[in-house]
């Protein structure tokens, strides 16, 4: 997907980094615990100012994010997508999670998942973070349009879509009742 397929994204309230393996297991293991991610050069220009311990709270990665497939995806080495961890700037913790389970398609094409702490919610999290890694998404070779489903129901995905210049282009039903398909092109 990219050439550098780990960077750190900064936003002004949050370090959007690379989910380490070891991250997504620990989280399927306990529901509180600490680790060391790079925050990368925004964090500091010495490599040892780069490194921070991460709160994982019991709330991250939010409701959407589906850690038993992706721990399953890096097991059998098949998962070639990205996912990133949500961190707050100034309070080093995890709130919340975006990412792509795939590279493109043949059309260029990627869909996101993205999901923050259901405490954060409603303070715009999700629109910084989500449209940082958009933008991000979009910018890289390969990637043509990124594309986002939510349920016709799911008011605050739906305000957080629109808010990044996503177009609706198409409502279907599925098991779990009428969903949305967004895209948002280069």
């Amino acid at each position: 997907m990219a050439a550098d397929p780990e960077p750190t994204i900064v936003t002004p309230r949050t370090f959007i980094v690379a989910t380490p393996t070891e991250v997504i297991f620990r989280r399927l293991e306990v529901d509180d615990f600490f680790a060391d991610l790079d925050l990368g050069p925004a964090a500091g220009a010495d490599p040892s100012e780069r490194v921070a311990s991460v709160h994982f709270g019991p709330e991250w990665p939010g409701e959407t994010i589906d850690l038993e497939r992706r721990a399953a995806l890096r097991r059998s080495g098949d998962a070639d997508g990205w996912a990133a961890t949500v961190v707050d700037r100034v309070a080093l913790e995890a709130i919340g999670q975006v990412g792509c389970l795939t590279q493109p398609d043949a059309d260029g094409v990627v869909e996101i998942r993205y999901a923050t702490n259901a405490d954060l919610r409603d303070r715009g999290i999700a629109t910084e973070a989500g449209g940082a890694f958009v933008e991000w998404l979009l910018a890289q070779t390969g990637v043509e349009a990124v594309v986002a489903e939510c349920r016709v129901d799911n008011a605050p995905s739906v305000r957080v879509i629109e808010k990044l210049g996503f177009a609706l282009v198409e409502e279907r039903e599925d098991e779990n009742g009428r969903v949305l398909r967004w895209e948002k092109r280069t």
